[in-house]
């Protein structure tokens, strides 16, 4: 895992997308389960909105014009709605969506907002866009919408609500009924929150559809390129036939060889020895569901401009054939060994997945290496990077390396490992079933 010549890890630039909503680096965002990309689509929206009622209500502070009785305290509670702003927006970037207490804050927060900007506002100036609690009730009720999972939530409009009225009881009521004015005022509250909701539901559909298909694609193209390999391999088959067997019948049948003699005895068994091995590979029939799904996990980060390394050898199949009596013991060692179920096949290919994944987002380089070998009936994957690699005792592996690759192997009775140093690259290692502690 030495770093090529000429690589200087310090040199290499930092994903971008980490810390970030990641907008600056489209290969993160790619990387990205279709939930998670939406959900950072919709953050991105929430915080265009917030500025737009932020940046106004901080060009007020400079107006000629009386606006508020205590400009003080506008200015001090804005000040706290711009800071924690800065906060939500922080949090978000860093896990990629709201937390449920971040939500709660929020409202909390513009209630407070509601309350005190709207006593220090000016009577003509209550309901203008000087009295920017109001605006921000609505950056509130978008939130509230996108974060909810179900219709029935969307009841956590109606705080807000009773605070709105009790902050603005004074005016409600002198052009219409008090009940029709708070509803006609907060009509557009009650709508940012339904549209946002239905938003995020038909984007996070239409971004799963998607994911299927493309699924489906690369499952197709990963069919028609074994079927391409095993065409490829039939071809080389007949040639070596034609040189070998063939070769060797067509001259004994001329008489340009004596079949008594020790010699074409030997190239006789040889010959035969090669039909045999042609037979048992194919009985073993095609590609195992586990090299499948590591061709598809290379032709994914293929995707993500990584140019993946691959190489297998000596991987079992699903369905091992049975070990006839007359085979050589070399040939009964090897086929006694099945492969792996399908859902370690299936966990082992989507850890393996998960680990290109991680080389495109952090490791600052665009290429790895992608082992595969069965020794002894334990089969181990090895994924490796020449990037910038971290340091384990101070860095805490993230959500995907500890769920996605230690967490699955784990759940199917495999074992990972994950092997760096700072400027060493990573290696992470798969194996089924599970060494040994």
């Amino acid at each position: 895992m030495q770093p090529s010549p000429g690589h200087n890890p310090a040199e290499q630039p930092a994903p971008r997308g980490r810390g970030s909503l990641g907008w600056r680096d489209p290969l993160f965002l790619a990387s990205m389960p279709s939930g998670e990309r939406v959900r950072r689509f919709v953050a991105m929206l929430l915080l265009l909105q917030r500025l737009s009622y932020l940046l106004p209500a901080c060009a007020s502070l400079f107006s000629h014009e009386v606006l508020f009785s205590s400009p003080a305290r506008n200015a001090v509670l804005l000040t706290l709605a711009l800071a924690w702003n800065v906060v939500l927006f922080h949090w978000v970037a860093r896990r990629g969506w709201f937390p449920i207490r971040a939500v709660l804050i929020d409202v909390l927060a513009t209630c407070v907002f509601m309350i005190g900007v709207t006593d220090v506002c000016v009577p003509a100036s209550t309901s203008c866009i000087t009295n920017w609690s109001s605006h921000a009730l609505l950056a509130t009720g978008a939130l509230i919408g996108a974060v909810c999972e179900r219709p029935i939530q969307i009841t956590a409009l109606l705080p807000p609500v009773g605070v709105y009225a009790i902050a603005h009881a004074g005016d409600l009521g002198e052009r219409f009924p008090a009940g029709l004015e708070l509803a006609v005022r907060l009509n557009s509250y009650v709508w940012f929150a339904v549209i946002v909701f239905f938003i995020r539901r038909y984007l996070a559909a239409q971004a799963t559809r998607l994911d299927r298909l493309a699924e489906q694609r690369l499952a197709a193209e990963a069919e028609r390129v074994a079927e391409r390999v095993a065409e490829q391999a039939r071809l080389a088959h007949y040639r070596q036939l034609h040189d070998t067997v063939l070769a060797t019948l067509t001259a004994i049948a001329r008489g340009g060889l004596d079949h008594h003699t020790e010699e074409v005895r030997r190239r006789c068994a040889a010959d035969a020895a090669y039909v045999r091995t042609l037979i048992r590979q194919d009985a073993a029939g095609p590609a195992t569901g586990l090299s499948n799904g590591l061709a598809r996990a290379v032709a994914r980060a293929a995707g993500l401009g990584l140019c993946v390394h691959y190489a297998a050898e000596a991987l079992p199949g699903e369905d091992s054939p049975a070990v006839s009596t007359a085979d050589p013991p070399e040939a009964s060692h090897g086929a006694r060994h099945g492969g792996p179920p399908a859902e370690v096949a299936m966990a082992m290919a989507e850890a393996c997945a998960e680990a290109l994944n991680n080389v495109a987002r952090h490791s600052g380089e665009r290429e790895a290496w992608l082992t595969a070998v069965a020794v002894d009936g334990v089969i181990t994957v090895r994924v490796v990077d020449r990037g910038k690699g971290f340091d384990p005792a101070r860095v805490e592996p993230g959500y995907g390396l500890r769920s996605s690759v230690v967490g699955r192997l784990r759940e199917v009775g495999g074992g990972a490992e994950v092997i760096t140093a700072p400027g060493e690259g990573v290696c992470v290692e798969l194996t089924w079933p599970g060494r040994p502690l």
